[in-house]
């Protein structure tokens, strides 16, 4: 038995259900968000006082909006872009503050520039937002006049600069803590893919509604993998970022082999054997569990991790699937054939579930597991390359059509607030129109209702905290609201929309207590903010860059992906790096499309027999995805039963047939060599490795004709 010890320091252990909720990537980049929050407000007003503390909370509140877990070098870059960007957008507010001509300029330019720096990726968008809630707080201080504008810039660049430095200090100090978070979130992710998997075995689900309830926790897993090798495969490998390296790779392993186990289950749920099939969901059930178990040990004090080999759950199925082959005079039935292979893979995944928490063992020598290739090979990057905002300048750029979108939008709200300056506040109207508006219509759309239910309760909420508290007290609800919009960020944007609409509020109230009642305060901002929602809503529709337009490209890079790791799933002897690699790349583009999928239904005028074929189509292709990963299970399990050259020679007409079979430039030949029932291995009879070799090839090159069938349909009706 192998046990996760001494991965914290022994404490009275914390329930599960607590240690679920609260020992949370996003809560805990959350809490350090607040903490940080605390120190730079606490520090300057027992400096300089209260006026000088509120004027460094802004500055560090706009340098917190970037302030995500990640590699050191990437978070300075961040934060310093972030800084020098609030700090010029502050100056420039109050310098301009009485022309609005200039202003107009201004808010365009602002625009403009937070539009196109949106192609760098998901942590450039954060540098938009700081951007306008410094000229939010430029055009508040402006009103308060609390201090000169040299004065302002002086405590506004200082409490930024402060923040920065708090940030990195404890990024620095907390980076083993972040890595294994990251791998704990990866888990979790893991652990609700094993649950979705559960489901497609049980006998009363629809098994298109399952499978794509499959698809859809399998493309969540993967986004939550694609982030922790961001963050684990980079910088120098230390004794301790090498286990978790380990580790991450420990779930990999784990991870294909569980995806392989999925390549027989229509036949499974064909087979009409509810009691197997019930087996196989209750063993896969309690394998998400242990999941779930393993990763709240690597996160939660006090909370320990017991491995379960399942042994007598295997058992009991094996007995049952020999009992089924008895019954069939000794012929292995494709049923029988499937209950034993996906039995096997199931309790190869579990046992190997062992050599994950080894890995996250401080005990366990982590060197000898890391296998020879080039770990940030697999890193994505969101480089600050000129070539990549050049390349933005056409037309037909999504990052250039939400720039227009974006910028017609935030100036419209401008003039809109000088047409009515009595009714409307410029800056808020402008942070809404900012928070909501994003590339993706459906995202806008989700955005925008979530915006206006958060708001409205911010609001409420604002007003009260003015009423009844008294205002030096009012910085401590600043402090957790803060925390608690950036933790749900990315979880659940009204959350977000609450807290960042209290912290806000609290902000201007800092500048200008007796500038508005609560009652005004929350009519009028509710106001502003379903303006800004509309401005958003409306100007989606300019110019948009529909989804579907990208759709034949994801799905010829999601079959040309599968071509290559097809090629090399299929052979005997390949590459360990470029196998990895090319597994990566599949996998990465079936999530990407099957994302691209799910946000399809929220576009108007979508054709439903369309969204009904690309959901197959994702469906078959993770289902190829399974038979190509259950090659790599047969070779490594059974080797030594394979005839070599019979093998290479069936490996050979399969890799060849797939390959054209999944050539889109390729011209369709009526007589190919396809593997056959009767190929070489059929006669031998029972359970022989050469019969479950060509039975699964034959059933990969029928699901890649299935893959590629489902395709070619695609740009037809798009």
């Amino acid at each position: 038995m192998s046990v996760l010890s001494r991965v914290h320091t022994p404490l009275k252990a914390v329930p599960r259900q607590l240690g679920r909720n609260l020992f949370r990537m996003h809560i805990e980049n959350g809490a350090f968000v607040s903490l940080g929050m605390a120190v730079v407000g606490g520090g300057f007003a027992l400096a300089f006082g209260r006026t000088d503390a509120i004027l460094a909370a802004s500055g560090a509140l706009c340098a917190s909006i970037v302030d995500r877990p990640g590699p050191l070098p990437v978070k300075a870059r961040m934060f310093a872009l972030a800084v020098a960007g609030a700090c010029l957008l502050a100056f420039l507010t109050m310098a301009a503050h009485e022309h609005r001509f200039l202003m107009g300029v201004l808010v365009a330019s602002m625009s403009i520039v937070s539009g196109l720096v949106s192609a760098y990726g998901q942590r450039a968008i954060g540098l938009g937002v700081a951007a306008v809630l410094a000229l939010l707080f430029g055009m508040a201080a402006n009103q308060a006049a609390l201090l000169p504008i040299s004065g302002y810039m002086t405590f506004f660049a200082a409490g930024g600069v402060c923040y920065t430095l708090f940030a990195l200090a404890a990024s620095a100090v907390l980076d083993d803590r972040n890595r294994r978070t990251y791998l704990s979130e990866a888990v979790h992710a893991f652990s609700a893919y094993l649950a979705a998997k559960a489901e497609l075995y049980d006998p009363q689900a629809r098994t298109d509604e399952a499978l794509r309830r499959l698809v859809e926790a399998h493309a969540a897993f993967i986004e939550k993998l694609q982030a922790a090798r961001d963050f684990i495969f980079l910088g120098r490998k230390t004794a301790a970022r090498r286990r978790w390296m380990a580790a991450l790779l420990a779930l990999l392993d784990v991870f294909d082999t569980l995806v392989s186990s999925d390549a027989d289950i229509e036949t499974l749920r064909n087979s009409g054997h509810t009691g197997l099939l019930e087996q196989l969901k209750t063993l896969t059930d309690a394998f998400a569990d242990d999941c779930e178990e393993l990763a709240l040990a690597l996160t939660t004090p006090g909370k320990r991790f017991d491995f379960n080999a399942h042994a007598d759950e295997i058992a009991a199925l094996q007995a049952e699937v020999e009992q089924m082959a008895a019954t069939s005079w000794g012929r292995e039935t494709l049923a029988t054939s499937a209950f034993r292979s996906t039995g096997h893979k199931l309790g190869l995944g579990i046992a190997r579930m062992e050599r994950l928490a080894q890995a996250a063992d401080p005990d366990a020598d982590a060197r000898t597991i890391l296998p020879d290739v080039d770990l940030e090979a697999f890193v994505h990057r969101d480089r600050m390359d000129a070539r990549v905002l050049a390349s933005q300048f056409s037309w037909s750029s999504p990052v250039l059509r939400y720039t227009l979108r974006l910028t017609g939008a935030m100036v419209s709200g401008y003039l809109l607030t000088l047409l009515m300056p009595g009714m409307l506040h410029g800056g808020w109207v402008l942070l809404t129109t900012m928070l909501i508006m994003r590339a993706s219509y459906a995202v806008t759309k989700q955005r925008r209702n979530d915006r206006i239910v958060g708001t409205a309760a911010g609001c409420v909420v604002a007003a009260l905290l003015v009423h009844y508290v008294p205002a030096p007290l009012l910085f401590i609800p600043v402090i957790f609201t803060v925390g608690g919009a950036h933790a749900f960020a990315t979880v659940d944007f009204r959350v977000t929309a609450l807290c960042a609409s209290i912290t806000a509020l609290l902000q201007l109230h800092f500048f200008g207590p007796a500038v508005e009642p609560g009652t005004v305060l929350v009519l009028e901002r509710l106001g502003d903010t379903l303006v800004g929602a509309g401005l958003a809503w409306g100007f989606s529709y300019l110019l948009p860059s529909w989804e579907w337009k990208n759709v034949p490209k994801l799905v010829a890079v999601m079959v040309d992906a599968d071509r290559a790791y097809a090629a090399l799933s299929l052979a005997r002897r390949r590459n360990d790096h470029d196998f990895r690699l090319a597994r990566k790349r599949a996998h990465d583009a079936t999530a990407n499309l099957a994302m691209t999928v799910r946000r399809l239904a929220d576009e108007p005028k979508i054709d439903r027999k369309v969204l009904a074929d690309l959901n197959g189509l994702v469906s078959a292709n993770y289902l190829l995805a399974s038979d190509l990963a259950s090659m790599r299970v047969l070779f490594r399990t059974r080797k030594a039963e394979l005839d070599a050259d019979a093998t290479e020679k069936l490996l050979t007409t399969a890799r060849g047939n797939i390959d054209q079979t999944l050539d889109t430039n390729a011209v369709p030949e009526r007589h190919k060599g396809h593997l056959h029932r009767r190929s070489l291995g059929e006669s031998l009879g029972g359970h022989n490795a050469m019969v479950s070799l060509t039975r699964r090839l034959i059933h990969i090159e029928r699901t890649a004709e299935r893959v590629a069938m489902l395709a070619a349909r695609i740009p037809k009706q798009v």
